[in-house]
């Protein structure tokens, strides 16, 4: 049984005081575990790897790895990232993050890390997808970062599973079809995942609790979260020996 459990992802794996997501259903499933929460709304798969490899690395210095848990919600893998040591200057909020920039360490000396989403406006964003951004390229660097994510974690024995919040962040078709994707594809330890496509995919198809038809946001409701909680990562873990 673990002690400590770290959990990892964007909005859909935020705890709010608005929409109580997977995290909280957990930690109100299993009171006794310490809880260490790392999702940040619209982060893409670079921080949420940071996130969980310096929270995780801060842990260790007082936890044997065997106490530790750790929960990644993988998140989009057009999202992108990138770290200045200056202020990037943001002083009007146009794109409807809560928290751009942010820090990965504790460090207040540490730089910035800046967000950024393919349909934002703002300079940052539109420089990058203009410019420099690739399907396919997204794709790879995705892979990498659940790649170096799972081989920390391995290195450390420490156990994990991961997911993903919707099946689109690890496409079939961009895997099946191109050599510099699968060789990379084919290193992800899968017996660790939970095979649901995504957490939206399953909320909408299996839970029963039906999206408003006119509604174009895909984040679960709190009901919908704790059914995908209930019925999904609770037995996953279980069948692991997690818990």
């Amino acid at each position: 049984m673990p002690k400590t459990v770290v959990t990892g992802g964007c909005s859909f794996s935020t705890v709010n005081p608005w929409n109580d997501t997977w995290p909280s259903h957990l930690s109100q499933a299993y009171p006794k575990f310490n809880y260490v929460h790392t999702g940040v709304s619209s982060q893409g798969n670079g921080l949420i790897s940071r996130h969980i490899i310096y929270r995780v690395s801060e842990l260790l210095k007082t936890h044997r790895p065997e106490d530790l848990l750790v929960c990644i919600m993988w998140s989009g893998h057009d999202r992108h990232d990138f770290y200045m040591v200056k202020d990037p200057g943001f002083k009007t909020n146009i794109d409807n993050w809560l928290d751009n920039p942010i820090k990965v360490t504790k460090d207040p000396a540490a730089g910035n890390w800046v967000i950024l989403n393919w349909n934002w406006k703002n300079d940052y964003a539109r420089q990058y997808y203009g410019t420099f951004h690739d399907q396919t390229g997204s794709l790879i660097y995705t892979i990498e970062h659940i790649l170096r994510t799972q081989w920390f974690l391995k290195l450390h024995g420490i156990p994990y599973i991961m997911t993903t919040y919707t099946a689109q962040v690890l496409p079939k078709d961009l895997v099946n079809v191109r050599e510099d994707v699968r060789h990379l594809y084919e290193q992800i330890d899968f017996d660790q995942w939970i095979d649901v496509g995504g957490e939206y995919d399953w909320v909408k198809n299996h839970s029963g609790i039906p999206y408003p038809e006119d509604s174009y946001d895909i984040h679960p409701s709190s009901d919908q979260h704790r059914a995908f909680t209930q019925q999904v990562i609770i037995p996953f873990l279980k069948s692991k020996d997690y818990l």
